[in-house]
């Protein structure tokens, strides 16, 4: 067992299998979205309840999305992004220790 955290995944990692392993990606994908969007709330200085007033989504909701809780819609990203200033795009992500080609 790894001393720290990213040692546990790391060999948690090695032991999963083709399903856990798109589980764990989508985990982590919800936890990003979730991340990001707590940072754009509170970078334009808002709570979660003036983001729901604004948004027309439920407090609750962005409660569940901001904790990676929950597997909003894009039309529910739309409406949150909105107000923050921020869009839906499609970027090319790097790859852990590859070239970054597909």
């Amino acid at each position: 067992m790894g001393n720290n955290f990213q040692e546990f995944v790391g060999e948690v990692e090695e032991q999963a299998g083709p399903e856990e392993l798109r589980e764990l990606e989508a985990t982590r994908t919800r936890f990003r979205i979730g991340s990001r969007l707590l940072q754009q709330r509170v970078a334009a200085g808002l709570t979660q309840q003036q983001l729901a007033q604004v948004s027309g989504v439920a407090q609750a909701d962005i409660s569940r999305i901001e904790r990676g809780q929950s597997n909003p819609t894009t039309e529910t990203l739309e409406a949150l992004g909105k107000p923050l200033g921020v869009t839906l795009d499609l970027v090319v992500a790097a790859k852990a220790g590859g070239d970054g080609a597909s």
